[in-house]
Parts: C-alpha cells; sequence; structure tokens
C-alpha cells in the first residue's frame, strides 16, 4: 500500500506543513557522490542513507542538483557543491573547500558522521527554511560521543542479548554493530513482517523482502557482515521470548511505540539499551540496569494523552473497538472485523500485522484521511541510521559501566552533545516502578 516515495513525501510534508505532492516535488533531487580513494567507505555510507530518500547519480548521469564532494578530491560538475572531510577527531561539512588530513576515523565514527553529512546534503539539496536549522560548518566532534577508551577495538561478547524489534533502527544498529569485533550469539525478536513502506529506511531491506518476516530477514541479509556473531531470529514478540525461555539479560529496545516499551520493561530484564526517533526531529537513547532507582523505560515512555487520540484514531479509522486496537497485533476475527469497514482489504493478509502499520499504510494510500496520522510517520533513512549508531555507542558505555546518565536527546539536524546527557529520575506513578512486587521481583532476579 505505502511506497518508499510516499513515506519520505509525508515526513517532509510534515516537517513543512505543506501538501504531500509538494514535498514530493521538494524530494525530486539529484545528488552526485564524489570521494577520494580513501574516504570511499565513507561515501558508500553516506550514498547508501541518500538514495533512500532523493537520488544519487550515477558517474555516466548528466545533471545534478548538488555534488557532494569528501575527501580530497575534486569536483566532477560545475556545483554548486557541498565538502564533507574526516579525521580521527571530527567530521566537518561546509560549503566551501575544507584542508584534509591523512588520518582516517574508526569505521563506526565514519558510519555516525555519514549521517550527519547526509543530514546537511539533504538540508541543502531541498532548500527550504521551514527545515530544522541546519548551519555550515557543520562541526560533528567524535569525544562528544563518550565513546570508552579502547572499546572500539576490544572485543566484545553479546550472547545472551535480545534485538527488539527487526525495523528501521534495528537496521541501524546492526549496521553499525558489523563495524566493531562481536561474537556470540544475538537473538533478534520481531514478530511482524516487512512493509512497503519500510524499504525507505531499513538498510539491509529491499522491495523484494516485502511480506517476508521481518526477523528472519534482518538476519538472514545482515549475517554476511558478522563472521563471528550469530544472528537467530524469533518471529514473536518479546514476551513470548521471555515466557519460553526464560528472563533476558540484556534488551536492546528498537521497537516504535511508547505502549511496547511499557510491556517490555513488565519482562524485567537486566539491562535495557534503548534508543528512539520522534520523526525527523529528535533521536532519544536510553539505558539503565535493574535494580535502579531511577527512571525505567516504563519510566521514559509512560503514558501521554496523545496516545489515547492516536488509539481513537485507528479505532475510528479501521472500524474496531479501541480496546481491540491496544491488543497491538491483529488477530483472524479483528482482521475480518476491519475487512467488512474496508473492502478493498483482504482479511487474511493483514493478520497479525500492527494496528500502527497497518493505520500508517492506509494513510498513505488516502483510504484514511485522518490528522493523527502524523503520530505514526517513519523518518529520514539517515535519522534511524544515527539512531542505530548511537544504540551502539550507548551498548559500548553501558558494558565498560562508564555511563553515569541514563538519557540523551540528540539533534539528528545538529551534531550530538555530551553535555545534553541527564539522570532522569523515577516517574513516581510510573506503572511498573510504583509496582511494589514487580520491583522485589526485579531485585530478587538481578540484585
Amino acid at each position: 500500500m505505502t511506497t518508499v516515495g510516499q513515506e519520505n513525501a509525508r515526513m517532509l510534508a510534515s516537517l513543512l506543513g505543506i501538501e504531500e505532492a509538494d514535498a514530493a516535488e521538494c524530494l525530486d533531487r539529484t545528488v552526485r557522490v564524489t570521494a577520494a580513494p580513501e574516504f570511499a567507505a565513507a561515501g558508500a555510507e553516506v550514498q547508501a542513507l541518500l538514495e533512500r530518500t532523493i537520488h544519487v547519480a550515477r558517474s555516466d548521469e548528466g545533471k545534478t542538483d548538488l555534488e557532494l564532494v569528501i575527501g580530497p578530491t575534486e569536483p566532477s560538475t560545475p556545483g554548486p557543491h557541498l565538502y564533507a572531510s574526516l579525521n580521527l577527531r571530527s567530521a566537518i561539512v561546509d560549503a566551501v573547500p575544507l584542508r584534509h588530513s591523512s588520518e582516517r576515523p574508526h569505521p563506526l565514527l565514519t558510519a555516525l558522521a555519514a549521517c550527519h553529512i547526509a543530514a546537511a546534503t539533504l538540508h541543502r539539496v531541498i532548500g527550504s527554511s521551514s527545515l530544522p536549522r541546519l548551519g555550515l560548518p557543520l562541526r560533528v566532534d567524535f569525544a562528544e560521543l563518550g565513546i570508552p577508551e579502547g572499546s572500539l577495538t576490544t572485543p566484545f561478547d553479546t550472547s545472551g542479548a535480545v534485538l527488539v524489534g527487526g525495523g528501521a533502527v534495528a537496521n541501524g544498529f546492526l549496521r553499525a554493530l558489523r563495524h566493531l569485533n562481536v561474537h556470540g550469539d544475538l537473538a533478534i525478536v520481531d514478530p511482524k513482517a516487512v512493509g512497503e513502506g519500510n524499504p525507505n529506511r531499513c538498510l539491509y531491506f529491499t522491495s523484494d523482502d516485502v511480506g517476508l518476516p521481518k526477523a528472519a530477514t534482518l538476519a538472514q541479509s545482515a549475517q554476511p557482515d558478522f563472521p563471528g556473531l550469530r544472528l537467530e531470529p524469533h518471529a514473536c514478540t518479546f514476551g513470548e521470548l521471555v515466557a519460553k525461555s526464560g528472563p533476558v539479560d540484556t534488551a536492546i529496545v528498537t521497537v516504535d511505540s511508547r505502549r511496547a516499551r511499557r510491556s517490555l520493561q513488565k519482562e524485567i530484564p537486566r539491562r535495557v539499551i534503548d534508543a528512539s526517533t520522534t520523526d525527523a526531529r529528535a533521536v532519544i537513547v536510553h539505558s539503565h540496569s535493574q535494580p535502579t532507582h531511577d527512571a525505567c523505560l516504563a519510566c521514559i515512555y509512560r503514558h501521554v494523552s496523545d496516545e489515547h487520540a492516536r488509539e481513537r484514531s485507528i479505532s475510528n479509522g479501521l472500524g474496531i473497538d479501541i480496546e481491540t486496537v491496544r491488543e497491538g497485533f491483529i488477530t483472524a476475527d479483528a482482521a475480518a472485523r476491519i475487512a467488512v469497514a474496508h473492502p478493498s482489504i483482504e482479511a487474511s493478509a493483514i493478520v497479525g500485522k500492527a494496528y500502527d502499520t497497518l493505520f500508517k499504510e492506509l494513510c498513505s494510500a488516502q483510504a484514511l484521511l485522518t490528522p493523527e496520522g502524523r503520530q505514526v510517520l517513519a523518518p529520514f533513512a539517515f535519522v534511524s541510521a544515527l539512531a542505530g549508531v548511537l544504540l551502539v555507542v550507548e551498548l559500548l558505555r553501558s558494558n565498560s559501566q562508564v555511563a553515569t546518565t541514563n538519557y540523551w536527546s540528540i539533534d539528528p539536524w545538529g551534531t550530538p552533545l555530551n553535555r545534553l546527557r541527564r539522570q532522569r529520575p523515577r516517574v513516581p506513578d510510573c506503572e511498573f516502578c510504583a509496582d511494589d512486587n514487580a520491583r522485589q521481583l526485579a531485585h530478587s532476579l538481578w540484585a
């Protein structure tokens, strides 16, 4: 139902406050990426992000709207141009030629820099003053990440960890993790299938994967990047996995709803490493270990009134009651009722799909016209990829036990700033922390 172009156009329309057709026209842009040989890896990372949103020119194509020049090499077009440079300490993007160093950053830092270079490129080529602010020169200081010394080259074992969710941030996480020396096992849990709009931001997915199980598809596509790590897909929810296998040591959380995160917290993993995106405006990173006296995952994503508004819109739009929507995934009975309200939908094709996902697809296809559709918009590829990189950074910080904060908000159109890290306190009425039995169980499991 939802095409990659529609996903991107809806996101931009929301950012700019314009019609989707006008947003699609803004995205009808062509960028050429020219990278010096020693920066070929950086060029490939940036191109992979850009081509999920706009057109990236081949070497034999003519006119382009912008040429991105990475490293010490000459442009191949008359312009306009954007320039990028990377070294051990930072990455810089500017509208004028830059000085370059012979030093090369670690591949994980290159992946992070690629996200910000892609952001600057999109900002420049779209050229709207209504986009979030992005000033040039844009400088990304790698020291702001707070990565523990030596952790980028130290091998570590992920056995006992579960990657919860197989969507865009999970794709970004594995794309970033491939640059580290990891071994052992990593379970991937997601009960859903690849949607038609997913390839606009899921770098391990293609249009050929639509309809296939997310967890298995992600594991199969990413496995060649991990010679020492075994990816184990599970087509179920995190709760179902815990019920079958027992408590989980580390939950690496990438799911896309507040309710799902609160539900996950009730399964009491020992450690949570979490990243989420707020459309294309922010990336949020959270981590904690049980038992904790500070904020848990349910504190960070506590219930807000907007959730009721979205649930009501989904309920009204799909023709089912709100309690059914709160079950999360479409059962055969619910699918039959939805098919009655929407004759164009085949009931068997939506069984097992998340209500949020179907709602978003119908909004994109204009089968539903509702102001609440904005709450389930998908971000651009570079935002999800950035969330994945920062999730790996938080995992490294947690592994080294240097994390003294549990919350970080990052502007994807700006740069990561260490001073914005916070230690969020427990919410008194948190549905997990306020449950004495749950807290006692967490203490008995993980103290």
